[in-house]
This record gives structure tokens, sequence and C-alpha cells, in this order.
């Protein structure tokens, strides 16, 4: 069913719609991302500040964007509705944070982009049931309705794969109605998710799309071609200050309370004891196997199993050939990934109950 031609047709048009209305906003708008100043950067991120961007507000919070020559720096959040590599056509953004998945579909679109750093190893998204309901594998799911969203295809990998049919809904952003429903099914991570049902003393299973074989890099840095031509040595520093960011929020408690603290001051929606078990129960998926290895770096083989999985399910026209290179790792530095092992603990009540138990799924 996911390889309908109507299917892809219908996707291309409201990508195009999109991309095509945003940019005639910009011209008539001006642009918010600075291209002229060696000391400017925009970075989209692809949700609220949280946890999840914890690199780059850390690279805030302790200057490292500052002290590599960027002093004007703009981190917009993003949200449900937010879409980034949009906005880098629309010249909106420099950077944008998004999904390998959304990432593909533009380029097969013809968007001249190129994915320059990978934040995680292991995507952590997934589905996350009640544990009163006993469901404890996929089949357990079938024929039910699943809250999902549009931007993350694992579920339609799990479809595929696993031979399930059941309707979807997309995600608006909250899980007021998933806790309310006793048998709800919905598309989330195993930390922050988990920790709001925690304190509503609900527990919860979850199923992750790697466990499933659906890997694809977890939360990619886009930017335009143009970007990275004219613009190499900026996108260095960034990148650079990025991995220092990364490096301090996952092995140093201080420099991670300091982050912390500052995104509960960006997104008034966010809870500091989430926050902070979200910290501790993600950073098996920032690392995933990459300890000592290159931070953000990418590999060819990988990307090229997301493409054809994407092709198999019909979000990627099946004649596709990239016809270039998917990533570039030119821009990274040579920093390395911490090792998983002996990173600190969260501080002494910072959350409720025992930290998370979080085992790390292998596509």
């Amino acid at each position: 069913m996911f390889r309908s031609p109507s299917r892809w047709a219908r996707l291309r048009l409201a990508f195009a719609a999109l991309i095509a209305a945003l940019v005639l906003a910009a011209c008539g708008a001006g642009s918010s991302a600075s291209r002229d100043s060696g000391d400017s950067l925009t970075v989209q991120l692809s949700w609220f500040s949280n946890a999840q961007n914890g690199g780059w507000t850390t690279a805030q919070t302790q200057g490292y964007l500052a002290q590599a020559g960027l002093s004007k720096v703009s981190i917009l959040p993003g949200g449900p509705n937010v879409s980034g590599i949009p906005l880098l056509a629309a010249g909106r953004a420099d950077i944008a944070v998004t999904t390998a998945e959304s990432y593909l579909q533009a380029k097969a679109q013809g968007l001249p982009v190129i994915a320059v750093y990978n934040e995680f190893d292991v995507a952590p998204t997934g589905v996350l049931v009640k544990k009163s309901t006993g469901w404890t594998s996929w089949a357990d799911l079938a024929g039910k309705s699943w809250t999902v969203a549009p931007a993350s295809l694992g579920w339609q990998w799990v479809q595929h794969s696993q031979g399930l049919q059941f309707t979807t809904q997309n995600f608006n952003g909250t899980y007021n109605a998933f806790f309310a429903e006793p048998d709800g099914i919905t598309q989330g991570y195993p930390t922050n998710t988990v920790y709001e049902a925690r304190k509503q003393n609900i527990e919860l299973n979850y199923f992750s799309y790697a466990s499933a074989g659906f890997n694809p890099y977890g939360q990619v840095l886009v930017v335009t071609e143009d970007y990275a031509k004219n613009h190499a040595d900026t996108l260095r520093k960034a990148l650079s200050a990025l991995s220092k960011g990364w490096t301090a929020y996952l092995t140093d408690v201080s420099a991670a309370a300091k982050a912390n603290e500052q995104m509960v001051k960006d997104n008034n929606q966010l809870a500091a004891d989430t926050n902070w078990f979200t910290w501790a129960g993600q950073r098996p998926f920032v690392i995933g196997s990459r300890g000592g290895q290159q931070m953000g770096a990418m590999a060819a083989d990988r990307w090229a199993t997301t493409v054809d999985q994407m092709k198999q399910i019909g979000a990627l026209p099946a004649s596709w050939n990239p016809g270039g290179a998917l990533f570039d790792n030119t821009f990274l530095p040579a920093d390395t990934m911490p090792d998983s092992a002996g990173l600190p603990d969260a501080p002494a009540g910072s959350f409720q109950g025992p930290a998370p138990a979080v085992s790390v799924p292998q596509g």
C-alpha cells in the first residue's frame, strides 16, 4: 500500500507548495538569517528547547560559540508545525535540525541541501503503550490506532516489515489524550514521556523503531549547498562549538545544570525534573556505539540503508538516485565522542524515582 506513486506525488506537491510560500514570504519580509557576517548564525531546532538540543544550549551557556567568534547566534525553537528545511530554502535559517527522513525527501525533491552533522547515533523514536494493556510485541499493536509524527517514518517501516495493519492520527505535541486513554498508542521517546507518565502513576512499555530494523540517523543538521560553499569557516566554527557543547552536556553535571536552567527559561512548558530525567536517559542514544569516534560523523552505508528502506515503503521514488553525496563530514572537528562508561549521575533529587533504565536498541 505504500508503493503508490500517487502518495509520492501528493508529498511532492505539498512540499513544493510549502517551500514556495516560504520563499515568497522571505522575499517580502527579508531573511532573518544573517549571511553577510562571519560572526552570525541562525539555527532552527526541530522541537522546543529541551535536553534533546543540549549540545546547542551548552555551546551557548558555556561560551563556546562566542569563543569561536560567533557572537550573534539565534537558536530558534521548533515544534509540531515547524519544518526546518523549507526555512533553509526560504533563507530563514543557516542550519536546520531535522530527521533523516525529511532530509532525504527534500533531496529527492531536488533541493540543494547537504547533511553535515548527526547528533543521535541511535534514533530514540518509537511508540509507547501503557503496561496495563499487556501489550509486549509489535503483533499486539495491530488493528489499532497509532498517534504518530509525520516527519518520522518508523511506523510505516513497522507496517511493512512486521506485516501489520493499523490506522494513524497525527501527534499534536501533547500527551494528555494518551495518558487519559486506557489503550492508546503514541509515538515518543523513552525519556520525557515515560517520566511524565510516571508522575501520574502510569507505567509504559516502549517499542523502538530501531528494534524493528529502522534506525536512520536520529537528529541531522542540514545546510544549503550554497551555505556550505560560501560560509565554510562559519560552519566549521559552529560545529566545533556544538561538539564541545555536547561533550560538556554529556559528561559535566555543572555544565548540564547551567544548560538545563537556560532551557527552562527558554521553554515555559518544560519541567526541570522531566528535563533532568531526559538528560540521564538520552545519553545512551546520543553516544550509541560511537564512543571514541569522531563526533557528528556519518557513513555512506547507513545512509544507503535508510534510502533503501524509504523506497520500500514508498516514502522515496523507487527510481531516485541521489547523484551525489548525501553527507559531508569535512566540516567536523576532530573531537571524539565520550565513552558511555563512567558517565556521571544526575544530581540527587533532580527527578522523582529511579534513573531511567534504558537499553539502547540496535537496528
